[in-house]
């Protein structure tokens, strides 16, 4: 249970803060999960907590609530942590949305700062048809994460009832992913809308007129010291730093889908391929090399799995067999097969 193997700093792809995680656990002992459970689950100890910036592989906290849905007998238990966070915490950590000038704003802003707590998943204000939804556009590596995503939503889905009802509206409908359980009156307590279940992604829909009417919480001066203290937190570190952890979890993202390019990276990171390619030249690094470093530590982990070279290029997003085969050399000075080779002569 070391945790420093288990911590990833700085942030990468698809992690938790484990600030925002405590809350969590706060929740699911509250709901009857010791937290000495839960703790053992993400193989994690309490010193691990004393990094405020420290954070930790989603997919760590997804089997934390599977064993804690497992020991309840509760598959909502996610969702049902996601609104008790929400409703306990929403003066420590929602105050900023509710001091926005309208759900408009609000939306924009958890695009921006969202990364903070999590960065499974990329939430998004969309117009189709004429219809206004906030959704979650799940990275495919995170399909399988449904408690996380429900936690996400069950928190998202009550501050954004409530910030909607506020400007005179309730939501109008919302979609989820799971099937449909044989109870769904909890779900209507979160969203208090109607509700259609296993749907292809989570969403919430919205009357037209809630995204620009002006919020009866709003307060400029407030809002204006949250984003100033956010913007501290996300602009603390070197430039540099923070440039090569996001390009290293947006390479790592892209990967993980099967298909990485600069485009493609620049595009996760919402910013044009032009302008990633000036920040990189600013900072004196190099795409290429970036990926070829990400690259090579999958690999290395890939390999001490005993998967085939075939199976390894494929899941490092190559394009073909011989393109993997180049860029072992430039690796290691030889080909996979002489590499094979020489390890089982020394063996």
């Amino acid at each position: 249970m070391g945790a420093p193997d288990n911590i990833i700093h700085p942030h990468l792809y698809m992690t938790v803060s484990l600030p925002y995680l405590v809350s969590q656990l706060d929740q699911l002992e509250a709901f009857g999960f010791a937290r000495c459970d839960a703790l053992a689950a993400l193989e994690l100890t309490d010193d691990a907590f004393t990094d405020p910036k420290a954070r930790i592989e989603a997919r760590r906290v997804e089997h934390m609530y599977k064993v804690a849905a497992k020991t309840l007998s509760d598959p909502r238990i996610a969702i049902r942590v996601g609104y008790q966070f929400r409703v306990h915490d929403f003066q420590k950590t929602g105050s900023i949305y509710s001091y926005c000038e309208n759900i408009g704003q609000v939306l924009e802003l958890n695009r921006r700062y969202q990364c903070l707590a999590v960065d499974v998943g990329l939430p998004e204000y969309r117009i189709e048809d004429g219809r206004h939804f906030f959704l979650y556009n799940h990275y495919e590596a995170a399909k399988d994460m449904h408690h996380v995503m429900g936690a996400i939503f069950g928190a998202w889905a009550t501050a954004l009832r409530w910030l909607s009802w506020a400007a005179g509206h309730e939501l109008k409908e919302a979609h989820l992913v799971p099937k449909a359980p044989n109870d769904i009156s909890f779900y209507e307590k979160v969203v208090q809308c109607p509700i259609v279940f296993n749907m292809p992604r989570n969403h919430v829909e919205f009357h037209p007129e809630s995204i620009t009417k002006p919020l009866i919480t709003r307060d400029p001066e407030k809002l204006a010291e949250c984003i100033a203290r956010l913007d501290k937190i996300l602009s603390l570190g070197n430039e540099g730093e923070h440039l090569i952890a996001s390009v290293k979890a947006s390479i790592q993202a892209a990967i993980a889908e099967g298909r990485v390019n600069l485009t493609i990276v620049a595009g996760r990171m919402n910013i044009s391929e032009r302008h990633l390619r000036k920040k990189l030249t600013q900072q004196g690094l190099s795409f290429r090399d970036m990926l070829e470093e990400q690259r090579k530590d999958l690999f290395t982990r890939l390999h001490a799995n005993n998967q085939s070279f075939v199976s390894i290029a494929q899941s490092l997003a190559y394009n073909d067999q011989a393109a993997f085969n180049r860029a072992f050399k430039r690796w290691y000075g030889t080909t996979p097969s002489q590499y094979s080779s020489n390890i089982s002569e020394t063996s």
